[in-house]
């Protein structure tokens, strides 16, 4: 094996998933996870300090604007009645979106120079899909009933009664592994071009660049389908008339 092969071959033995640990829990995913959650409650404070009915502020426009938007569009696709999740796939969408931009900023990785997404991390994404899991599973028993619960399920044809059980319990860990395994690739690509052998930094420098800039287009799609999928379990479980 040559010496460029070994190099590389040797770069990828890198402590990409590797967490800081203090009592069995991740504790790095926790304050990056509270970070984002400040940094997101921070902004919807400051714009409900500073709401207006008047002429409003860039950060109040920006605001109602995507609220606005998402409001409409789910009227007009779903219907009225399914605005009540806007401000619930809303939240979720800018919690996810300021996790994943974490990354991208340099010099703060405890062992090389980034810091993983929290939403590189499975456990957070677990967490996120039973919640999304229960809301809408509460919401379906709100809409049919506790018997209409349960009775949905063997909707005909009555063979289907198993699969649909299945389709139900298996929502948290397609939406938790469609996000972690986005943002935990996308980790992998940044670890692995960074370290390449010196003689490689030239490249090593604009590769991470690109890479990092792509990585943001990432996180904001995958925080907009997270929200989107949210939107339609919530349809599918107020939805009496069936999928």
């Amino acid at each position: 094996m040559s010496s460029f092969h070994a190099a590389l071959v040797a770069s990828t033995n890198i402590p990409v998933g590797d967490h800081i640990k203090r009592g069995g829990f991740n504790v790095d995913t926790i304050y990056t996870t509270a970070g984002a959650a400040a940094v997101v409650l921070a902004v919807a404070f400051y714009v409900r300090k500073r709401v207006t009915s008047g002429v409003p502020g860039k950060l109040q426009l920006a605001w109602e604007t995507v609220v606005g938007a998402v409001s409409d569009q789910v009227e007009a696709t779903l219907g009225p009645k399914y605005r009540q999740a806007v401000p619930v796939a809303v939240t979720i969408f800018m919690l996810v979106l300021v996790a994943d931009m974490i990354e991208v900023f340099p010099g703060l990785y405890h062992n090389t120079d980034f810091l993983p997404s929290p939403t590189a991390d499975v456990n957070l994404t677990y967490a996120m899909g039973v919640v999304v899991f229960v809301l809408t599973n509460a919401a379906s028993i709100r809409a049919r009933g506790l018997k209409g619960y349960f009775k949905h399920f063997g909707r005909p044809p009555l063979l289907m009664l198993p699969l649909n059980i299945i389709e139900e319990l298996v929502k948290p860990f397609t939406l938790a592994l469609r996000l972690f395994g986005n943002l935990f690739a996308g980790g992998i690509m940044i670890a692995l071009i960074l370290a390449l052998p010196a003689y490689f930094a030239p490249v090593t420098i604009f590769f991470s660049v690109i890479w990092k800039l792509f990585d943001m287009f990432i996180g904001v799609i995958q925080a907009f389908i997270f929200a989107l999928l949210t939107l339609l379990y919530y349809q599918f479980a107020v939805d009496t008339e069936g999928h």
